[in-house]
């Protein structure tokens, strides 16, 4: 029995699943835990902020202070070092937290978005049935999925899921402005809808996909993998060049989803039952908005930094799935 884990687990509110393995509940509970703790370290007042009257504590005030705290738990657990991936990742396991409060909405941006400090308390219905609680940290009947405080509540309302990809794609490429093609321009790779792979990267080659009437998606090598994306109309010799704001929300990758799913091809994602909760295994990279929704209400599986591979309640997963069939998916269920 492990007296520090097991307390803690009972403060978030998280239980073993059945079978589980030891050492994947550990991290499951610190990686909940340390959600708590980076949220409680923006209540700090380190020396000067009063008197400069500054609100919230700097990013690096939270690296230091997590990854003290990170460092202490995984030294009493050090089996689950290899999951936190504290010595070859690219990130900090505190900055991923850090940035995951962030784009869940339980941290905010203060200043001249220098310091992070902790959203006000409110809740927002989640499904039915439950609550998300934002700004809180342990309260009572709050409990944890993920990074997220949730709690119980008594509405039975369902929420309505985002219009599907392909009123999206067809509302968007009536919005945005056309250009003919340069006659001078970098050799664009296509990517080919039909091509029959569970990932998306190996579809992009230099010929043209065979759909002149269509819109097809393009993209152009600006430095070592990085690229600049295009809409295409091969027939009308037109092109839109997709903004770097919306690729950064992943609006290439919606794309490639509504065009596979266009092309009787979906990207598939397996959702694996194990009665008291679900695994669930992806083969290509999340649009920004169902990113964030795994990682703010489920745990990533093999690593902290997988994005591929998570595990969830069943409710959650009851929650994301109709998201994920909205965008092209086709879930298989095991």
């Amino acid at each position: 029995m492990n007296s520090i884990i097991d307390k803690m687990a009972t403060d978030l509110g998280i239980y073993r699943y059945h079978d589980e393995d030891v050492t994947f509940y550990n991290c499951r509970v610190i990686y909940s835990a340390m959600s708590c703790w980076v949220k409680a370290i923006t209540m700090d007042q380190p020396v000067g902020s009063k008197e400069n009257h500054l609100s919230g504590v700097s990013r690096r005030h939270i690296y230091e202070r997590g990854n003290t705290i990170l460092q202490s738990l995984i030294k009493m657990n050090p089996e689950t070092s290899s999951w936190f991936n504290v010595e070859d990742a690219k990130e900090n396991p505190i900055v991923i937290i850090r940035n995951r409060l962030l784009n869940h909405g339980d941290l905010l941006n203060e200043g001249y978005d220098t310091n992070l400090a902790l959203s006000f308390a409110h809740k927002k219905q989640f499904i039915p049935g439950y609550d998300t609680i934002y700004g809180e940290i342990l309260e009572k009947n709050i409990f944890y999925s993920g990074i997220s405080a949730l709690c119980s509540n008594n509405v039975t309302k369902q929420l309505k899921v985002n219009e599907n990809t392909e009123k999206w794609l067809k509302n968007f490429s009536k919005k945005i402005w056309w250009s003919p093609i340069p006659s001078k321009m970098g050799e664009l790779m296509y990517f080919n809808p039909s091509h029959k792979s569970r990932n998306n990267y190996t579809a992009w080659n230099n010929s043209l996909p065979d759909a002149p009437d269509e819109i097809i998606l393009g993209r152009l090598m600006i430095n070592q993998n990085s690229f600049e994306y295009y809409l295409l109309k091969p027939k009308s010799k037109l092109l839109h060049r997709l903004d770097p704001f919306l690729q950064e929300q992943g609006y290439h990758i919606r794309i490639m989803y509504e065009l596979r799913k266009e092309a009787n091809n979906c990207v598939v994602a397996i959702a694996k039952n194990f009665g008291d909760h679900i695994h669930l295994q992806l083969f290509t990279h999340l649009p920004t908005n169902e990113q964030i929704m795994l990682e703010s209400y489920a745990w990533p599986y093999n690593r902290i930094n997988d994005m591929l591979c998570w595990t969830m309640y069943d409710y959650i997963w009851n929650y994301i799935k109709p998201h994920f069939e909205s965008i092209g998916i086709r879930v298989v269920e095991e």
